[in-house]
């Protein structure tokens, strides 16, 4: 075989799209730091460098950011502001001015080791929070130690246009940096689904494939390549039939993409009338604009627990309820329904050592399998002053606009039994306080572990309404970890057991006449829409930037046709053939 025949090569799919150009690889290994002895004298003008490179890089930060506000997703905005965040953290200030003075050592080296030693703490955790945490730490290392010793690189926006970039990974910045009209596709050897670079490329629009082998593509001879996002598949020296396919994929789907945002403002019903309530799943609240721009009926998931996953100090109830009374003022009369903190196990906080909090992370210690461990309301009931906190902020917030309250990570339905209680007994002490409290605040519990899906019809009665966490759901069901790419040919949102789970789900919700709600990714894919409004779903939360595409996919439905493809797909039992299957039927 010739080296420039074509060939394909398989990878994950990460953001969807066709990406066609040239190939150019991308490196930003940092180099070996020397260790250089500075005597006492040079101490002072050590640290006023080092100084100088936190001013730079707050500097570099604050103008991507304000860029991004006018121009980018506010995806993009929340994760620079991670990165101001970590700029002013004690580690990176007074840590480093003390270990300067007490090592005397060229900074770079010493700052090399501080790092290091970071994420190796960070390193040994499993959640993909943390995981993407020691990728921001690595960003804004490399930006602090580039201005600490200027080294010639390529940057990110000096790419020739309508380039492929081929990378082992990228770091939050790079991405950002990059132009959707210089850079065609991302493809690199590692990355995550969940990565921030995945968030952006996403927000971006810029096509991305990872776990290919970049080593071997350097012993190939490139010349051109297309990387189809949606199908993981990149195509190396594509020939003229194989170019001239995906162009024309290509051009479909920008045409589509044109369709769809220009018709964001229609309602989510379909051709024979059915109204479908499509929210919004929200981490930041600064992205609430966005989310009423796009047409959502209100906010189905706030994930409460990212208002402090990044400041290491834990909010007080004030704080909380001042967050949450200006987004339900924001929503102006739409739901907003608030996750209680879903911390603990595989999401324990690095709280600073002087927070009055710290000692309930550090009590539980080590577990050897912390993503089935003392996380979420397993953790809240047993620090119970932590939950009663945020159920105060809630119920106080409730006043001004429709508040409810979401249960993750129920098994059993007496903890659902204690949150009710809960809210009552608090309700009573700020009624008597004089303090203004909804008349009813509903209470939901979460189907993400499969205990609770299979006692649905006793979960029911003591909610007012369920929220199907697909993502969870489908990793606890089939036993594979979602952000391991050793298995992720295992992991099925479309597998037969999911589908009959969340039937099964369903039918307990309508017969008891109570709402139920599906989030995660699975809400926002077209192939699986249809089979959801087919099983009954008639509320979706998503992302924002999904709401259009989810509202076009179910505008392009009747009932009576999403019912007949749910039946025919429930006969399914193998995984591989219930997703073929899907691929054909919703793909016209």
């Amino acid at each position: 075989m010739s080296q420039t025949d074509e060939v394909i090569l398989r990878g994950l799919p990460i953001s969807k799209g066709i990406g066609i150009g040239t190939p150019v690889f991308f490196s930003s290994v940092d180099d070996e730091v020397p260790e250089i002895p500075i005597s006492k004298k040079e101490i002072d003008k050590e640290i006023e460098r080092y100084r100088r490179a936190l001013h730079l890089s707050r500097q570099d930060v604050e103008s991507l950011q304000k860029m991004s506000l006018h121009e980018g997703p506010p995806e993009i905005v929340a994760i620079l502001g991670t990165h101001l965040e970590m700029l002013q953290d004690p580690l990176m200030t007074t840590v480093m001015e003390e270990k300067i003075r007490d090592l005397q050592l060229n900074t770079e080296s010493i700052f090399q080791h501080v790092i290091e030693d970071y994420k190796q703490r960070f390193t040994t955790l499993q959640d993909h929070y943390f995981q993407e945490r020691v990728r921001d730490l690595i960003d804004v290392s490399r930006r602090i130690l580039g201005h600490l010793r200027p080294l010639d690189r390529v940057k990110m926006t000096e790419i020739p246009h309508s380039s492929v970039i081929l990378a082992h990974e990228l770091v939050p910045s790079e991405t950002i940096e990059a132009s959707g009209t210089h850079v065609s596709a991302f493809v690199t050897a590692a990355g995550g689904i969940t990565s921030h670079a995945a968030i952006i490329a996403r927000a971006k629009g810029i096509p991305y494939v990872a776990n290919v082998e970049i080593k071997i593509l350097k012993r190939i001879e490139l010349q051109s390549m297309v990387v189809d996002g949606s199908q993981g598949i990149v195509i190396i020296n594509p020939n003229r039939k194989t170019l001239k396919k995906y162009q024309e994929i290509k051009r479909g789907l920008l045409e589509s993409y044109r369709l769809i945002s220009s018709a964001s403002h229609l309602k989510g019903e379909t051709v024979d009338g059915y109204e479908v309530r499509i929210f919004a799943n929200l981490e930041n609240p600064k992205e609430i604009d966005l989310l009423l721009k796009n047409g959502a009926s209100g906010i189905g998931l706030f994930r409460s627990e990212y208002l402090f996953l990044s400041k290491r100090v834990f909010p007080t109830e004030e704080e909380q309820f001042h967050i949450y009374r200006r987004m339900v003022k924001s929503l102006k009369g739409r739901p907003l329904v608030i996750r209680v903190f879903d911390i603990g196990g595989d999401k324990k906080i690095d709280l600073l050592p002087t927070s009055p909090d710290a000692w309930y992370f550090h009590s539980i210690g080590a577990e050897q399998n912390p993503a089935l461990g003392c996380r979420a309301i397993r953790f809240l009931l047993r620090y119970p002053d932590l939950l009663d906190r945020q159920i105060r902020a809630i119920l106080r917030a409730s006043a001004f606009g429709e508040v409810h309250i979401l249960v993750p990570m129920v098994s059993d339905v007496s903890e659902l039994r204690v949150v009710r209680e809960k809210v009552e007994k608090i309700r009573e002490e700020l009624t008597k306080k004089g303090i203004k409290v909804a008349q009813h605040i509903p209470i939901g519990c979460m189907i993400e572990v499969p205990s609770s899906a299979i006692m649905c019809d006793a979960i029911i009665q003591e909610s007012d309404f369920l929220s199907i966490g697909t993502n969870d759901l489908v990793q606890y069901v089939l036993a594979a970890d979602r952000s391991n790419p050793n298995i992720s040919d295992l992991y099925f949102s479309t597998h037969p057991s999911i589908l009959r789970l969340i039937r099964m789900v369903v039918a307990s919700a309508n017969k008891n006449r109570k709402p139920v709600i599906i989030c995660g990714e699975s809400a926002a894919d077209p192939a699986m829409i249809p089979i959801l409004l087919g099983l009954g779903i008639r509320d979706f939360s998503v992302a924002a930037r999904h709401i259009p595409l989810v509202k076009h996919t179910i505008r392009k439905w009747r009932i009576l046709e999403a019912c007949r493809l749910a039946e025919a797909a429930l006969e399914y039992t193998a995984a591989a053939d219930l997703k073929n299957f899907l691929t054909a039927e919703t793909s016209r």
